[in-house]
């Protein structure tokens, strides 16, 4: 069953996505401000680029975490997930 949610993204590394027994299918949307994704050890200099607006589909192995972060202030970032 898909899993949505909504998270406010700051400036420290956070889960946005746990982490589940199986692949997950992650659907991404940037709706305010520009974040980064990457796993656990994540920062702004190493993480992949979400500008406002952007939507980005994914892959997310089973047992891993999808984490977000922001250079500054704060960002919104939907997500929808399925375990495949």
């Amino acid at each position: 069953m898909p899993k949505s949610t909504v998270i406010t993204v700051t400036t420290t590394a956070a889960i946005a996505v746990p982490a589940n027994i199986g692949d997950q299918t992650v659907n991404l949307h940037s709706s305010s401000g520009t974040l980064y994704i990457g796993g656990p050890d994540l920062t702004t200099a190493n993480g992949y680029r979400l500008d406002n607006g952007d939507k980005l589909t994914i892959l997310v192995g089973g047992s891993e975490a999808l984490y977000a972060i922001t250079s500054s202030g704060t960002a919104t970032l939907y997500v929808l997930s399925q375990v495949n």
